[in-house]
């Protein structure tokens, strides 16, 4: 029969072995900034060095937009604002009344707007040459009526209407004077007629 003092103890508990206790849980974030990968899917697995290129490159694609806009923007400016000083320059800013009708077919015609430069001949002109022969004229002589104005003179009353000479530089280096007669009528100015004459040039003046 046992000792009843001999008796061994019972063996203490176990102590746990799991190595996350008593450790407080690290948050997600943390995670990710630490550069330790989550589970899941590889496409959710980003880091912060991932979503950082991404931010910068679209900013360097904003950047680089934004920059291709602008440029686009001032070259239009500068062309339009080169094509309207060619034209309006000789005229002055604030020219109304005739001078604001030749100055506007003398655009018309430098961009080849045909149909709206020859609109603004009046209905007399119009009966008397048809838009067919005016556009033939103007293909036949394009070098002479794509042209820089140099000079406007003073309208001068002629009659009912007005006459306004102006002095030109053709595409083909030759100078040309436009003379065009002004009318009035139904509360605006049309184009009743026009002239081109070549200007002499002066080299040969100086040859004789």
């Amino acid at each position: 029969m046992d000792d009843p003092q001999n008796i061994p103890d019972p063996d203490p508990p176990e102590e746990s072995v799991d190595p996350g206790a008593g450790l407080e849980p690290v948050p997600p974030a943390e995670l990710i900034a630490a550069g330790v990968p989550l589970p899941g899917p590889p496409e959710n697995r980003l880091t912060p060095i991932t979503s950082q290129e991404d931010a910068t490159a679209r900013k360097r694609s904003f950047r680089h937009n934004l920059f291709l806009l602008l440029s686009l923007t001032l070259s239009a400016f500068i062309l339009t604002s080169w094509i309207l000083v060619r034209i309006d320059a000789p005229f002055g800013i604030f020219s109304t009344g005739p001078q604001e009708i030749v100055r506007a077919q003398l655009r018309a015609l430098d961009r080849g707007e045909l149909r709206p430069a020859y609109d603004m001949f009046s209905p007399r002109y119009r009966g008397q040459v048809s838009f067919d022969t005016w556009h033939e004229l103007f293909v036949t002589h394009w070098r002479m009526f794509h042209a820089d104005v140099v000079r406007a003179e003073t309208p001068a009353i002629s009659g009912p209407g007005v006459t306004l000479e102006i002095y030109l530089h053709g595409a083909d280096d030759k100078d040309y004077r436009a003379r065009f007669t002004l009318i009035r009528t139904d509360g605006r100015w049309w184009i009743d007629d026009v002239h081109w004459t070549q200007e002499p040039d002066a080299r040969d003046f100086s040859r004789t």
